[in-house]
């Protein structure tokens, strides 16, 4: 478990994250607003489960471990979007979903 210990603490990070309403000043001048931040949100997540899968799994191929931790990332994306269909102040959105899987990916490949 030690080389997921840092994906571990950044989805329990996002978790924690999504059990308030947040709200950020001057989101609404960004373009994307929050698909972006969903987007550079999940692909760090991407690129930590990258790069704890290539330690756990070292003779496996760059291929299967980038699909791994998109696999991976995006489902606690999905997991967060159900989440947050039950905190006060907070929406699950499919497009959401959407953009933590398209940060996943730039993520993961990335790494």
């Amino acid at each position: 478990m030690r080389p997921w210990r840092f994906a571990l603490l950044y989805m329990a990070l996002i978790f924690v994250i999504s059990s308030f309403e947040v709200d950020v000043p001057g989101l609404e001048r960004f373009p994307l607003r929050d698909k972006g931040i969903h987007l550079v949100e999940y692909a760090v997540l991407g690129w930590l489960c990258a790069s704890a899968s290539a330690r756990t799994w070292p003779l496996a191929s760059p291929w299967r471990t980038a699909v791994f931790a998109v696999f991976v990332s995006a489902l606690w994306g999905l997991s967060d979007e159900i989440h947050q269909a039950f905190v006060p102040g907070r929406f699950a959105e499919l497009n959401d979903v959407i953009a933590d899987l398209c940060g996943s990916v730039v993520g993961a490949v990335s790494y």
